[in-house]
């Protein structure tokens, strides 16, 4: 029988074979070095756009090149590479993640939200409304900076949900919320005001339907958290990582305990201060990772005297704190280096190439809710933003042309397509660091996040068709 108890453990042990996320990474490597030898060589001629540093493709110019393929000791060579070109971005992670350590070990963190959901919970539907508010929070703060910033915050949030009764996932995905902003943000700099350079829209044009969608977006993850929240909460076995353990991830004071002291005022001082000069640094001087871990070091060591600690204790804060993260740094790294062997094999246009020329003659709202599609796969490959962009707006404007879109449709189609996937793509090396701290294997995290990703492509569908319909501008 199809219930019996074999038939249910055979299932179980087919689902644990999935591969833990550090070996489905090095598959990639492999698979990926392996179609530089089937898939044609190809590239796209490029000029330099101005002000940025980026080269942008000019669109028709794509031809097949000298077949480059990757070698074995090529493979393990483009680890270092990819740990090269993300050292950025793994700097940010260890050491954001060792500032946290330090308000964490002051007790700030665990006694403010203690604090916090102790008066929440009397209230009906406290979790409901504890999801909401965290996941708007994040959404709000993604609009401004990259997902790479919340890594060390998914300690706070898998708390919060613990605390409230719920999972791992349900943390997880709360903090995402901030990936659901970056996506669908109205003013987003490296999606939207890359694409805006591109075209030769104003910049950040189109601002209030795109204000709209996000709004609609985050709504929308919110309804499928909270959903998938409660059924947890009634019955924690059909938690998707029920059984894994938590211990280490949840509050250690019960809240009506919990107190705020003079110093954790102050902690939460400096928190506010290294949220606010990020955000405002990125908005008003163009800041970027170097700038933001900067402030993570610098926020992070005033934490620390303010807290009470000497240099030693601070010292062995930051360091047990980016111990923490070593794994989900080493994953940013193994990543980005089969983007390398791509580029290395030059297939990356190729694939581009390939997937963009079918949109040819289609409806326009057809030819719009593919073209989401056709940058969602783009994105494993080209899994940044602002790299997409240059790479594939320079073709997918005169196509958009040829369908009848506008250019601003086309931009809101790519930003449907290209960054919302940035929760299910194993390549995205901030999305393996989360996985890796809160402790959710990639495939159980890839169970929950697909109706996410559905649940926004459907919002931003029903947006393109409006979009189509008014025959959004101004071009």
């Amino acid at each position: 029988m199809s219930d019996s108890p074999n038939a249910v453990n055979t299932k179980k042990k087919w689902y644990r074979k999935v591969p833990p996320v550090f070996v489905l990474l090095m598959i990639m490597l492999f698979i990926a070095a392996i179609l530089t030898y089937i898939i044609p060589a190809g590239s796209f001629d490029r000029v330099p756009l101005a002000d940025t540093g980026r080269e942008m493709v000019v669109a028709g110019s794509y031809h097949t090149t000298e077949q480059t393929p990757v070698g074995f000791l090529d493979i393990f060579t483009a680890i270092p590479q990819g740990f090269a070109a993300s050292a950025s971005i793994i700097a940010m992670i260890l050491f954001s993640a060792g500032a946290f350590q330090v308000m964490t070990e002051s007790g700030t963190i665990e006694n403010v939200l203690g604090v916090l959901l102790n008066k929440i919970s009397a209230r009906r539907n406290s979790g409901t409304i504890v999801i909401w508010i965290v996941t708007f929070v994040f959404s709000i703060i993604g609009i401004f900076i990259g997902p790479e910033v919340h890594v060390p915050f998914v300690v706070v949030t898998v708390a919060v949900a613990l605390g409230m009764g719920y999972d791992l996932i349900v943390g997880m995905a709360m903090l995402l919320g901030g990936s659901i902003g970056f996506a669908t943000a109205p003013i987003n700099a490296s999606l939207i005001g890359t694409c805006d350079t591109i075209s030769g829209l104003p910049l950040f044009s189109g601002m209030g339907l795109r204000t709209i969608f996000w709004f609609c977006s985050t709504v929308m993850a919110c309804l499928i958290i909270t959903h998938y929240a409660n059924k947890v909460k009634a019955n924690p076995e059909k938690s998707f990582v029920y059984g894994i353990d938590t211990t280490g991830l949840g509050f250690t004071t019960a809240f009506s305990d919990c107190k705020i002291t003079k110093r954790h005022v102050g902690v939460l001082l400096c928190l506010a201060g290294i949220f606010g000069f990020t955000v405002v640094g990125c908005i008003k001087w163009g800041w970027y990772l170097d700038e933001m871990t900067a402030v993570f070091i610098v926020g992070g060591i005033i934490a620390g005297f303010v807290a009470g600690f000497n240099v030693e204790k601070i010292t062995d804060c930051f360091v047990k704190g980016a111990t923490n993260l070593v794994f989900g740094a080493m994953c940013v790294g193994v990543a980005r280096g089969i983007q390398v062997i791509l580029e290395n094999g030059h297939i990356a246009d190729t694939i581009i190439n390939a997937i963009s020329e079918p949109l040819i003659g289609l409806p326009p709202v057809i030819g719009a809710i593919l073209m989401t599609l056709v940058h969602g796969v783009i994105n494993f490959f080209i899994p940044s933003g602002s790299g997409q962009a240059v790479a594939t707006m320079p073709i997918m404007f005169p196509i958009g042309d040829l369908v009848g879109l506008t250019k601003q449709t086309s931009i809101l189609a790519f930003q449907i397509g290209s960054a919302v996937t940035d929760i299910i793509y194993p390549t995205i090396g901030s999305l393996m660091a989360i996985c890796a701290l809160a402790r959710v294997p990639f495939e159980k995290w890839f169970k929950f996040a697909i109706r996410l990703v559905a649940g926004v492509y459907l919002v931003g569908w029903i947006f393109l068709a409006i979009a189509v319909a008014i025959n959004w501008g101004p071009f």
